[in-house]
């Protein structure tokens, strides 16, 4: 019978979608009984929803190969890290491994080896430095978040972030749009459109310090976007 460390080091394959369909059958009835197991799961959701979006923003598949499913598995089990205190910590410290690994995945999506695409080489390498650091944010342990429809809204230092799962995917001529209310303010402020990759997962990073807003909502506006909300917001959180 698998023991609680071996099921909390499952939590993680689970959340990246990289068990076989027994394990993960076998996860998911553990997560209905086990506090402890669902604040992993949900500490490790932003993180790959981030994973998965990132692949999606080339048009790529964000589901793990086969191959990289069987190296996470074999690294995460062996790079068990002490559970006697398990005091809160990332996901980089936890397993840096599966980071790692993660990060080389978006890396090889994005077309790093890729010889035809070596001229591009400097910019994807920004990119994913970026992506990198919104992953650091988002697993932070001190992150503060905050439910927000399907998904949270996730505060780090100054920086605000959206992370949503299962987004509709709009007709044409509809985006996204995120609006922020700023403090001493009583009309929410514009922020930046967005529409979800394939899955409907999106991660973002609002343009604005998340110490200068009190609420944060997400409507479905005219492609463009609108200076003021012309329907009812689907996700609305105060911070």
């Amino acid at each position: 019978m698998m023991s609680h460390d071996e099921m909390l080091d499952n939590v993680a394959l689970y959340a990246l979608g990289a068990l076989p369909p027994r394990e993960a059958a076998d996860v998911a009835a553990h997560l209905e009984s086990c506090e402890e197991c669902r604040s992993e799961y949900q500490l490790l959701r932003p993180a790959v929803t981030a994973i998965g979006y990132a692949a999606e923003a080339d048009g790529r598949t964000a589901a793990p190969s086969f191959m990289l499913k069987t190296r996470l598995m074999k690294q995460v089990r062996s790079e068990k890290p002490g559970r006697s205190a398990r005091p809160a910590r990332s996901l980089a410290s936890r397993f840096p491994a599966l980071v790692a690994a993660a990060c080389f995945a978006i890396a090889v999506g994005a077309g790093l080896w890729n010889a035809s695409l070596r001229d591009r080489v400097g910019r994807d390498e920004s990119r994913i430095a970026q992506q990198s650091a919104v992953i650091a944010d988002v697993t932070a342990p001190d992150a503060k978040r905050y439910r927000f429809g399907q998904g949270s809204v996730v505060v780090h230092g100054r920086n605000l972030y959206i992370a949503m799962h299962a987004l509709a995917q709009l007709p044409k001529g509809k985006v996204y749009q995120a609006w922020t209310l700023p403090k001493g303010s009583k009309t929410m402020a514009p922020s930046i459109t967005f529409r979800p990759g394939a899955s409907g997962e999106t991660v973002l990073r609002l343009p604005v310090s998340a110490n200068a807003v009190v609420a944060v909502a997400v409507s479905v506006e005219p492609a463009g976007g609108s200076k003021q909300p012309t329907t009812k917001p689907i996700a609305l959180t105060l911070l």
